[in-house]
């Protein structure tokens, strides 16, 4: 059984799809979990659920919790009995294996780095998730963990990456791409060009420069980008998915015809959504820590915090962490780089 820390008080909408999606969880995986966030609340929550349902699931208390909006490096000066800083010191102290938190993502990753620490030979750390295409899942990275980043720091995410989908993903030999604004080898910001030579160099599937097009088609199994890219392609990902989802809302109600063919079309719509909704992918995984810090979207409900979950015990399952670790180590033993 695998233990997982939840923070109960993370998310826009508080602890109730936390609790909520915990308890999900519980039902579906080999997985203990353990609730953080102020006892008196938590209990509240987990009154909704039968005694069988909270079964796997206990309460560690936290007096505080940080707000969506603090700066994170000073909630982490300041707030040391958050919900976030207490969860996560449960994984330093081997207590649980795995955090997830639909918090402050700034807070999240900031204290992850600093209390699991940083990966030997890993300069940055990189926010991972998995992305839907026309045929498989691909991993995407970096979401926004490093805005500014070095070549060096995009090589560690493509072989972070790679491990990733081979690991989670189970893909043989991971297909890596290089996020940029044309496939020729030449074209690009002086970021992706420095980036390039460095990729070929290394023992991995590297395909060469995608476009955002490709992304979707699924033609690869590793999207690399900084922090300040990924970061906007989520979000624009995320807006189209709620467009869509208001479009046929608004449909349904211009007339009866609409409504019937809306309703006809009930099952590719529930099809779509379950292949193309990102609560069905979890959250991002903060790659390159000394731990399973997973980093669901403020506005998760509790089938994303369910999902990000199971993202936290396939990591804790497969060891993702320390197999990064000492894949890092090795490509760096093999094909020393240099910037």
């Amino acid at each position: 059984m695998i233990k997982i820390v939840v923070d109960a008080m993370g998310g826009d909408n508080g602890p109730t799809p936390n609790v909520e999606g915990a308890v999900m969880a519980c039902r579906k995986y080999p997985v203990e979990i353990l609730l953080v966030g102020p006892k008196s609340v938590v209990e509240r929550e987990l009154l909704r659920f039968s005694e069988k349902d909270k079964a796997r699931v206990s309460i560690v208390h936290a007096s505080e919790s940080i707000g969506m909006s603090e700066s994170p490096s000073k909630a982490f000066r300041k707030k040391k009995d958050s919900s976030i800083h207490v969860g996560l010191n449960q994984v330093k102290t081997k207590k649980a294996e795995g955090f997830v938190s639909a918090g402050n993502t700034g807070a999240v990753m900031t204290a992850s780095t600093l209390i699991l620490g940083r990966a030997h030979d890993v300069e940055r750390p990189g926010l991972a998730a998995v992305l839907p295409s026309k045929t498989n899942p691909y991993v995407i990275l970096d979401l926004g963990s490093t805005v500014d980043c070095k070549p060096q720091h995009l090589v560690e995410f493509a072989i972070m990456g790679h491990y990733f989908a081979k690991l989670i993903l189970k893909r043989e030999e991971p297909k890596i791409g290089l996020l940029n604004i044309g496939e020729e080898k030449d074209k690009g910001n002086s970021l992706t060009l420095a980036t390039y030579p460095l990729l070929e160099q290394l023992p991995l599937n590297f395909i060469g420069h995608i476009e955002a097009k490709e992304m979707t088609l699924g033609t690869t199994d590793v999207v690399v980008c900084d922090g300040f890219v990924g970061n906007n392609i989520l979000k624009f990902g995320e807006g189209v998915s709620k467009l869509f989802s208001g479009f046929f809302k608004e449909e349904a109600k211009q007339s009866l015809l609409s409504k019937i063919a809306l309703l006809l079309l009930r099952p590719a719509f529930k099809r779509f959504k379950k292949q193309y909704d990102y609560d069905e992918y979890g959250g991002g995984l903060l790659l390159g820590v000394n731990g399973i810090s997973i980093v669901a979207h403020g506005s998760a409900g509790p089938v994303a915090i369910k999902n990000a979950i199971k993202v936290a015990y396939l990591s804790c399952q497969n060891r993702i962490a320390e197999k990064i670790a000492d894949g890092i180590a090795e490509h760096k033993k093999r094909a020393p780089i240099s910037i």
